[in-house]
């Protein structure tokens, strides 16, 4: 089983994948992870374990959709946490937010349908 994670290195999208690459669903104890991350303010590095054998991290845009049809061949699952998400930000720059939040989301869901 191959999972694709977007927003993998942030505060949620790390929990998960840290549970996930420990056993912590039963059935997914073997998943390859792999983590597309633009690895902004809400994303970092040092959340995930980078040595780990079954993790894979691409830094990269969710709206970006050559990178994600590039990236999700062979993929069994998404799961789907990236996303602009310190509210106060959002009063400075909306747009970014609807870029990502709903663009970003968008793309992804395109990507998914046009790689099956």
């Amino acid at each position: 089983m191959r999972i694709l994670v977007t927003g993998g290195a942030g505060f949620i999208g790390s929990h998960y994948v840290r549970t996930l690459l420990a056993g912590g669903y039963p059935g997914y104890e073997d998943a390859h992870v792999t983590v597309l991350d633009k690895l902004t303010y809400a994303g970092n590095r040092d959340n995930i374990p980078l040595g780990h054998p079954r993790l894979t991290l691409v830094e990269g845009d969710v709206c970006d959709l050559p990178l994600l049809r590039e990236v999700l061949p062979g993929h069994d699952a998404v799961v789907h946490f990236a996303a602009e998400s310190h509210v106060d930000r959002s009063l400075a720059a909306a747009a970014e937010f609807v870029r990502t939040n709903v663009g970003g989301t968008q793309t992804l869901l395109e990507a998914c349908v046009a790689t099956g």
